[in-house]
């Protein structure tokens, strides 16, 4: 993966670094979400033309649990984590799931709430209005902070 992007430099054609970041908090309050790891695909310049670089040696969690099931004892030398069998019945589940369902009506729910969001920024007049160039990554669900970490609303 070129790094260039994430530096500033005169290889770059960014005045900016790139970095990780979240939605914009008046585009959240429209019950919208946007993982960060989605994002910075959707905004570096490269993307389109190198493509997207994913390791799949990278087993992260966001809770203890979740990493366990990731990383289960014995997975050191990355075998232990998914057998043949597994790749098969998931490939073939995922391809099943594909023709069955679609997601076309919760896209469209989402592209609704973010073009009504452009639009409320584009009727004050001071020209820049709002911009989200991930799209593709929005989901329709609000995280809120609680006393104990992050709850789905």
């Amino acid at each position: 993966m070129d790094a260039a992007p994430f530096y500033k430099s005169a290889t770059t054609t960014t005045t900016t670094p790139l970095r990780f970041r979240g939605i914009p908090d008046s585009l959240a309050t429209s019950h919208l979400e946007g993982s960060e790891c989605c994002l910075i695909h959707t905004d570096n310049p490269l993307s389109p033309q190198k493509g997207v670089w994913l390791n799949p040696n990278v087993r992260v969690g966001y809770d203890i649990h979740a990493y366990e099931r990731v990383n289960p004892p014995g997975s050191e030398g990355g075998n232990a984590w998914v057998g043949t069998a597994s790749v098969l019945h998931g490939s073939w589940e995922n391809r099943v799931l594909r023709w069955l369902t679609t997601t076309w009506f919760e896209d469209g729910d989402v592209g609704r709430r973010v073009m009504d969001w452009v639009g409320e920024a584009d009727g004050y007049g001071d020209g820049d209005g709002n911009r989200e160039s991930g799209g593709v990554c929005l989901i329709d669900e609000m995280q809120v902070l609680v006393a104990n970490g992050w709850a789905h609303v």
